[in-house]
């Protein structure tokens, strides 16, 4: 996590991470040592405290950014203090008037220094006033920038689906939609061991994906290169017609795509979905004979509001693939 060194400290922190996603924060936050008193403060924060260190905190992949609520009590005894002093800070508005208030407020009262090209502090609005977020503990530095495109995968809802798919050590994951390959980056975060395959119809995003060093292979998801009952799981954000593919296209594609995942998948398989496609992918499930629908979970963030779809195999094609 690019070197972070994380001391012991106390402090009261805000994560926000996307809606539809708390509940899986708060389940690993259960899981830390240092973490007490966490309560879901809205539909896409989590409110903790953390006595000790860092460490595990800073593992979590499931939040975008950490902040804290009373900066002067911070510096003292929490993370704000861990920075170099002068801190510097940004302020995360659009007036310019406002951010000039904010701004002078801060060197005022903290003296601190506003660089809002080489930041710690982003000081932005929330409810009920303002929070400081913490810049070293956010998404990118803690995991490091990988290159992507407009429409790649949103880095949490990639670790949304991974944890929905309920990957197993040494499992063969292949997403038949990769991209830039996000989806695969959070598997091997979580399962370094699973066997990981992509691949995708677009030149440009596979060849991000190479220089991402992820193993990748010609085909479709209409024709996959797969033997039968090869595959674990398969996670894939499907095109759904906003910014990749259209509805049109989907009508075609679904079918096709799940018809050829349905003939991969193990016995025991799982596959996860997003898409914003929603009545047409329930459609091509309630058609297909060897998939069915187990769960799916709603997730709201940037105006988008996609499903996670999770499928099994049916009863006798499970059966089948056994024999």
């Amino acid at each position: 996590m690019s070197g972070i060194v994380m001391p012991c400290i106390t402090d009261h922190l805000v994560l926000r991470t996307i809606d539809g996603a708390t509940d899986l924060l708060i389940e690993e936050l259960r899981a830390m040592a240092s973490i007490h008193s966490i309560r879901q403060a809205s539909v896409d924060t989590v409110e903790c405290t953390l006595d000790g260190s860092l460490d595990e905190l800073a593992a979590c992949a499931l939040y975008s950014t950490i902040a804290v609520r009373d900066p002067e009590k911070s510096l003292q005894f929490g993370v704000l203090g861990t920075l170099p002093q002068p801190v510097r800070f940004r302020v995360g508005v659009d007036d310019p008037q406002r951010r000039r208030t904010v701004i002078g407020a801060t060197e005022q009262r903290f003296g601190w220094v506003n660089r809002p090209g080489d930041w710690d502090v982003n000081l932005v609005p929330s409810g009920d006033g303002w929070i400081a977020e913490f810049g070293p503990l956010s998404w990118t530095r803690r995991f490091g920038g990988v290159e992507r495109l407009p429409w790649s995968t949103n880095l949490v809802v990639a670790e949304v689906l991974v944890r929905l798919a309920k990957i197993r050590a040494g499992q063969r994951v292949v997403d038949p939609f990769c991209g830039t390959g996000t989806i695969l980056h959070a598997v091997r975060r979580q399962h370094p061991t699973a066997h990981l395959l992509g691949l995708d119809h677009d030149p440009r995003a596979l060849r991000i994906a190479a220089d991402n060093a992820l193993p990748l292979a010609r085909g479709t998801a209409d024709a996959l290169p797969l033997a039968p009952g090869s595959v674990d799981r398969v996670v894939a954000n499907l095109p759904f017609g906003k910014q990749v593919g259209s509805h049109r296209a989907n009508r075609t594609l679904y079918p096709a795509a799940l018809n050829e995942i349905a003939r991969v998948l193990t016995a025991d398989g799982r596959a996860v979905f997003l898409t914003e496609d929603k009545r047409l992918l329930h459609s091509t499930i309630e058609r297909q004979n060897g998939l069915k629908l187990v769960r799916q979970r709603l997730l709201k963030y940037n105006g988008a509001t996609p499903t996670a779809y999770i499928l099994t195999r049916t009863r006798l094609a499970r059966t089948t693939v056994a024999r």
